[in-house]
């Protein structure tokens, strides 16, 4: 049956090819079948050239007369020759026989590839691709785009003399960007809502010299494009939002400002918004938002007066229920204002308060400053605390005190200073430090102790307190620069350790400039320490302690090198666990009592200051309260990220214009946060940073946890097994230099 079948599909076949203008007899096709067509390398059938002309003409004329083609239009014969091979030969047939086809490789596919790369450059995709590289790390100069764009498109040709386009295929062109005049068109037609002007609207019937340059958003308009934003493209991320248990859409805000560093004669603000929902993202510079920018101080008159509007907008926004559109349908949001991320200078003014330096001077305590140094007492809300939080309704009866106390001694002659004396003498008597009623109303009981400055200014204390001890033990004599010093003197180890060990080289620098300046006039060194020298003391602090040693040293010296090492270990631990966003209870427990450590050493044997007791008071009864309201710890309310974005905007003035700064400023952060992200480039990649101030030698056999190396066989490195660690151990315990450690250091 199988042959029967055989043999007539040949009968039908040699019929079809007996056709007129064809003549095949029975014996080509066994021939055919016994040599088959075979493709050569260069296209061509393998074989005789005779054969293979006579084999290509009878397939062209077989298909000239089936698809009705003539000898003048012979483009039906070629179609239907296409049209078989790509409806029914395999890709690995058809890719094998291309490749042999110099036609194919090098006119016909660069032909076509050609025409698809000119569509392309002119593609949204390629905008896309070109924004994405000028905008890369920060906005990029003209130059620099040219010169990445000239880079991935041009190079030398073979003889390495010319420059020519880079081909990945013969006669065939990478892709290239825009070029930079068309990518600033394009972003210049990208629509990024609308930008309030800070003279126009918050500088009306102020002098000349006080107005302000800026712009603003509006503060529902961003929060509806961020909640937008986080509820469809952010959201697709790996590292989800947390919603608190709350239904997805309740967006936790946190708003705050801070001066911008944008040069040294550059004065800026900028305030930012961020979703504390995005958890550790919020460290992210990324992640925090644009609100206002202006070339203008802190706090002056037109902050004062948006901080006011502020707060009016934050009042009429929280608790309502919003409608934003999430990939075609509509769904509520709602923001509730949790937290105002500012240092404690800047708190002071939007609470309407005298600075640091008052006679009260917690943003967060009723302290005064004769009980800065008592160790005895406690912060809290209970009725048994020495020290309660502020209330709001009586910062409102104390303002209008005030206010009232002013317009009585504005009538009499007095001096401005003496006035200014007895407005503030007035305060302290009424146990206060509030001046005006609060810019941001009801939302200042929402401020919480910020980390970053914490630590920061914790640490240049601690400096400062060694520093001065170092210089006290070396005989500097007549020496004039830091060369001059012995390096076997205290100093001379002190400086050496900061500089080669530590590696705080700007300290180290900062050093020997104040040494060989400052100094001679009894100026203390001023030098203010950032996140980088903060973690290096972290890491570092007891080989600056270990250096200060010297044979001369007697009980005194030693237990006051303990109290350095005591007071350094303790603030590494309550900076490790206070800049910490994860935080469960055990946590909140421990960092109560390595803070109270830390302040009460610090108290009882160096100098109390305001950092030191809002550390040891107020960051732990904080951190529990927003462990137990949000489960997050008291760093998710760090201004690192905000600090980081800082940075990030000074680099977008770089390529804008002085007179037209904050709309580019604007525009380029938009571009950067919203529009790129939604397009698909958001690649950024967040890292857990737990742990990262206690280094992790201090968890091997081989190094104490204070940071020295010991034996593997023993506890503890030979510096902390000496009497003198317990002595301060236990003067820190019972709050008071207990009588054995007033013996030893006799």
């Amino acid at each position: 049956m199988k042959l029967c079948i055989e043999i007539k599909l040949k009968i039908c076949m040699v019929k079809i090819l007996c056709l007129p203008q064809i003549s095949v007899t029975d014996n080509i096709v066994d021939r055919r079948t016994r040599s088959p067509t075979i493709l050569g390398d260069e296209g061509k059938i393998s074989g005789p050239g005779r054969s293979a002309r006579r084999r290509r003409l009878q397939t062209l004329n077989a298909a000239k007369m089936l698809h009705g083609a003539t000898a003048e239009n012979m483009t039906p014969a070629y179609a239907g020759l296409i049209a078989v091979l790509n409806e029914s030969a395999p890709v690995s047939v058809l890719s094998d026989a291309i490749i042999k086809c110099a036609k194919f490789t090098k006119k016909v596919i660069p032909k076509i590839v050609k025409q698809e790369i000119n569509i392309f450059e002119k593609s949204q995709t390629n905008f896309i691709r070109s924004v994405n590289i000028l905008y890369r790390g920060g906005i990029t100069s003209k130059q620099k785009y040219n010169s990445i764009r000239s880079s991935l498109t041009m190079g030398l040709d073979d003889a390495g003399v010319k420059r020519k386009h880079i081909e990945f295929m013969s006669n065939i062109p990478v892709p290239k960007l825009l070029s930079y005049k068309e990518v600033l068109k394009k972003i210049n037609e990208i629509d990024i809502g609308d930008l309030h002007d800070v003279g126009e609207t918050l500088c009306k019937g102020l002098k000349e010299e006080d107005m302000v340059d800026g712009k603003y958003r509006d503060l529902l308009k961003l929060l509806l494009k961020m909640a937008q934003f986080y509820l469809s493209a952010n959201n697709y991320r790996k590292d989800k939002l947390n919603w608190f248990g709350k239904q997805e859409g309740t967006f936790k805000v946190a708003i705050g400002g801070d001066g911008a560093p944008f040069g040294k004669d550059d004065q800026a603000l900028a305030w930012l918004v961020s979703f504390l929902n995005c958890g550790q993202r919020v460290c992210s510079s990324a992640e925090n938002f644009l609100l206002i920018g202006a070339n203008c101080s802190e706090d002056c008159e037109p902050v004062r007066r948006y901080v006011v509007l502020l707060e009016r907008q934050m009042t009429e926004i929280e608790g309502k229920m919003f409608l934003v559109e999430i990939d075609g349908k509509e769904k509520f949001v709602s923001f509730q204002f949790e937290l105002l991320p500012n240092d404690m200078k800047y708190l002071a003014f939007l609470g309407g308060e005298l600075s640091i330096s008052a006679s009260y001077f917690s943003p967060f305590a009723d302290i005064n400053k004769k009980d800065i140094a008592n160790t005895q007492e406690n912060f809290g809300s209970k009725p048994q605390d020495k020290w309660h939080p502020w209330k709001y309704s009586q910062r409102l009866k104390v303002a209008a005190a005030v206010k009232e106390k002013k317009e009585e001694v504005s009538k009499t002659t007095l001096k401005p200073a003496t006035k200014r004396e007895k407005i503030t003498s007035f305060i302290s008597q009424k146990k206060s430090r509030q001046e005006f009623l609060p810019l941001v109303g009801k939302f200042i009981d929402r401020a919480k102790a910020e980390p970053l400055h914490l630590k920061n200014n914790a640490w240049q204390q601690w400096n400062s307190s060694v520093l001065m001890y170092s210089l006290s033990r070396s005989h500097l004599g007549e020496c004039e620069s830091i060369s001059d010093v012995s390096p076997n003197s205290c100093f001379g180890k002190y400086y050496h350790t900061i500089r080669f060990n530590v590696k705080a080289t700007r300290l180290a620098k900062k050093i020997r400039k104040w040494f060989a300046g400052d100094r001679t006039k009894n100026k203390p060194l001023e030098y203010r320490f950032t996140g980088k020298e903060s973690r290096l003391f972290c890491h570092n602090f007891m080989y600056i302690v270990e250096s200060l040693k010297t044979d001369e040293d007697q009980n005194v010296h030693t237990f006051k090198l303990h109290v350095f090492a005591y007071t350094g270990l303790n603030l590494r631990d309550s900076v490790s666990l206070f800049s910490r966003i994860s935080m469960s209870s055990e946590q909140v427990q421990s960092l109560s009592q390595v803070c109270s450590n830390y302040f009460r050493a610090t108290a009882l044997f160096l100098k109390s200051t305001p950092t030191s007791w809002t550390i040891g008071h107020v960051v732990p009864v904080h951190a529990q309260q927003l462990q137990e309201t949000l489960g997050l710890g008291l760093g998710i309310n760090t201004m690192e990220g905000r600090e980081a974005k800082h940075v990030t905007l000074a680099k977008f003035t770089n390529n804008a214009q002085y007179n037209n700064r904050w709309s580019q400023v604007f525009k380029h952060e938009y571009i950067s946060l919203f529009w790129l992200r939604e397009n698909g480039c958001d690649e950024t990649v967040y890292k857990h940073t737990s742990n990262v101030y206690i280094p992790k030698r201090c968890f091997t056999h081989d190094f104490c946890y204070c940071g020295l190396p010991k034996d593997g066989n023993v506890e503890k490195c030979s510096f902390c097994s000496q009497h003198f660690q317990k002595l301060v151990s236990d003067c820190v315990l019972q709050g008071k230099t207990t009588l054995e450690a007033k013996e030893a250091i006799k």
